[in-house]
């Protein structure tokens, strides 16, 4: 059966206002995906989520923040035009780690934690919501990002694991998932890092970061180092 498929595509885009490791900066990023599939018989199947966050990098490394995730599938027949959708939402708060790799000025990678309070239900038409539940999310992934300048970044992920429990809402029962999918997925992005006010006043080149944390060490060596004593000369000696 031919299917016609209209696909956009923005997933792990990311928007920062630091570079990859700066401390003391906000860290705003987000995805974005829109499938839609119209089949033979008109039925239309229209999948989208949108999953902002924003953190707070604390350190060379670490960065705490809070995520949201809000989903829709929806089918709408082709013959009597009814419209059913599975709503799916997610919020909590995430821990992520990131780091250069080895000496580079230019890629780092970054590993992201979520912690996460989850729900779903089904509507149809006007009619009240059913199928309700909700649970606990938890996912781990990690992810590359490779600086080109001026701020500028791209994001590479092949998925990750996730485990989530539901309950489901008036019944004994609960639905477990743990998905592993390494290598069954895969999300592109950019992400643009903006001026912070701090040491770098103007737009961030790739290494910038490494290049400061460089010059700190070289100042605090120097500042440690002791200074040598002036010899004193004996004046009658010289006379």
């Amino acid at each position: 059966m031919k299917k016609l498929i209209l696909a956009l595509l923005v997933a792990a885009g990311s928007i920062a206002t630091a570079n990859a490791q700066e401390p003391k900066s906000i860290l705003l990023y987000g995805d974005v995906s829109l499938m839609s599939v119209r089949a033979d018989d008109l039925t239309k199947t229209t999948n989208w989520h949108a999953a902002p966050g924003v953190g707070y990098q604390f350190n060379h490394n670490w960065t705490l923040g809070l995520s949201i995730y809000w989903g829709q599938d929806a089918t709408k027949d082709g013959t009597t035009g009814e419209k059913n959708t599975d709503n799916t939402y997610r919020v909590g708060p995430f821990a992520r780690y990131s780091h250069y790799i080895r000496k580079s000025e230019t890629f780092f990678w970054y590993t992201q934690f979520d912690f996460d309070y989850a729900g779903k239900y089904h509507t149809n038409e006007g009619n009240p919501a059913t199928d309700k539940a909700n649970g606990v999310y938890v996912g781990l992934y990690p992810a590359l990002g490779i600086n080109f300048g001026r701020g500028v970044c791209m994001n590479f992920s092949i998925g990750g694991i996730n485990y989530q429990t539901l309950k489901v809402a008036d019944a004994t029962y609960s639905t477990n998932e743990f998905n592993l999918t390494f290598g069954q997925t895969w999300n592109a992005g950019i992400s643009k890092n903006f001026n912070c006010g701090h040491k770098m006043h103007s737009h961030h080149e790739p290494g910038d970061e490494v290049h400061r944390r460089k010059a700190d060490r070289m100042e605090d060596e120097d500042d440690a180092a002791p200074k040598p004593k002036k010899k004193n000369r004996n004046r009658d000696e010289d006379e």
